[in-house]
């Protein structure tokens, strides 16, 4: 059953994103753990490409630390609110 298993996995790492997609999509609720479930929804594959993307183009911040990381989020918030403004 592992050789199985490690074939399968082999020729699931050729698939496209969207041949991957497309795969986890079809197969039976029970193959998908409950608590995962989620993950496969389309809002949420919608989110992870747009994830990919801004990754992929440098649209990321990387923080040492939370405060850090919620002072930029207040910067932000306040840039938002002075476009409004405008």
């Amino acid at each position: 059953m592992a050789a199985n298993i490690d074939r399968l996995i082999e020729e699931i790492k050729g698939l496209s994103q969207t041949e991957k997609f497309e795969l986890a999509r079809r197969l039976d609720k029970e193959a998908i753990f409950d608590d995962q479930s989620w993950y496969w929804t389309p809002e949420w594959q919608a989110a992870e490409k747009e994830a990919d993307e801004d990754i992929a183009a440098g649209r990321v911040h990387r923080f040492d630390n939370v405060d850090e990381a919620i002072k930029f989020l207040h910067q932000e918030v306040e840039k938002t609110t002075e476009n409004k403004d405008v």
